[in-house]
């Protein structure tokens, strides 16, 4: 499901380099069509709360959408609906190609 505003991932140009819980990621502030993605990346919307921009993440931010992950690891295990953020990064701007080639030479 996306909303109307969601861009396809090939047009979005804004990615970060990113860590989510651990896992390597890009970042977006833009809300992105998840049926857009390739098939060996995963995605999920991160919901603000109590204070903070950066409180849960889930499929889809109903109410304080404050950006996109993408990894090519799941984010949220089979079934689980939502999980808090513990921790994160966000780092230099980068490309798709870019981050693909640095995230295959550390795994």
């Amino acid at each position: 499901m996306a909303y109307e505003s969601s861009i396809p991932f090939a047009d979005i140009r804004d990615f970060r380099e990113a860590e989510i819980n651990g896992i390597s990621a890009l970042f977006t502030m833009c809300r992105l069509d998840s049926e857009t993605l390739p098939a060996d990346f995963h995605s999920c919307e991160v919901m603000g709360g109590r204070g903070s921009d950066f409180q849960w993440l889930v499929p889809l931010a109903l109410a304080n959408f404050s950006g996109t992950f993408v990894s090519r690891q799941p984010l949220l295990r089979e079934g689980q609906a939502y999980a808090e953020i513990r921790r994160y990064g966000i780092y230099d701007a980068t490309t798709v190609d870019e981050w693909s080639e640095n995230d295959n030479a550390n795994s």
